[in-house]
């Protein structure tokens, strides 16, 4: 890495990203090590180039910044789709400055700090019929305060995603076009709301674990019928693509 990065300096842009979080949970959640940390923290030590790129990417400010403190801070839209998937759009719990629709409105100052931005996927969770499971890539991001996400959903941001349901199955309970917002780190079939893949649709159910290995998928809309899928038989065939955690719905 390059000599000409003053530690004093690139410590503080380090404190302006961790913000309020623990310093060493942070490192952690971000996929650094313990030892790494320490010498970037306490011994005065700068990143290696593909650990700083890590940080960056992680939290969505430009490398020029973390490291020489070249300005601006946070990467422009552009740059977060030209990025790869695995580094910017998957792993990143920030997004760059958002902008009204006049250039001349920002959002506050240290609102990355605040809020983690998760991927919103076009890709349509069905509360009817199902809908194909194709690789899709994010639409846009949605805001979600980074203290309800740890406090409240015991979730890390890097595996939620934003879905939109489409159909009346789960009618009384979720309805056609509600936003949901899906844990993927809870793959295990139990009692909830699941997102599950049935071949290569997708769909959104109501699951109960039963003796064995059979796991009871059930709609809220009683004119769909309840069934039943062995987990050993149907291996490959049916997934849980991760426990719903929460939803949002469109008045009028």
């Amino acid at each position: 890495m390059d000599d000409s990065v003053q530690h004093s300096d690139f410590r503080h842009r380090l404190e302006l990203l961790i913000g309020s979080e623990k310093p060493y949970a942070w490192a952690a959640r971000i996929g650094i090590n313990k030892g790494s940390f320490t010498n970037m923290w306490y011994k005065g030590g700068v990143p290696r180039t593909a650990t700083a790129r890590k940080i960056a990417d992680s939290c969505g400010c430009r490398l020029e910044w973390l490291l020489y403190g070249d300005e601006p801070v946070w990467l422009e839209p552009e740059d977060i789709h030209a990025a790869s998937p695995s580094s910017a759009e998957m792993d990143a719990p920030l997004a760059p400055p958002l902008r009204a629709d006049g250039d001349d409105h920002f959002v506050p100052a240290g609102v990355h700090e605040e809020f983690c931005f998760i991927p919103r996927y076009n890709l349509k969770a069905s509360a009817g019929f199902g809908t194909s499971a194709s690789a899709e890539q994010p639409m846009f991001y949605m805001a979600f305060r980074r203290y309800w996400v740890k406090n409240y959903l015991n979730a890390s941001p890097r595996d939620l995603a934003v879905l939109s349901v489409k159909g009346d199955s789960m009618s009384g309970v979720l309805e056609d076009r509600d936003t949901i917002l899906v844990n993927t780190a809870e793959r295990n079939p139990g009692e909830g709301l699941f997102v599950i893949r049935i071949g290569d649709d997708i769909f959104v159910k109501q699951l109960q674990r039963l003796p064995g290995s059979a796991v009871q998928v059930k709609s809220a809309n009683p004119l769909y019928e309840t069934f039943t899928v062995d987990l050993v038989r149907t291996a490959g065939e049916f997934e849980v693509i991760g426990r719903v955690v929460w939803f949002g719905r469109q008045i009028a």
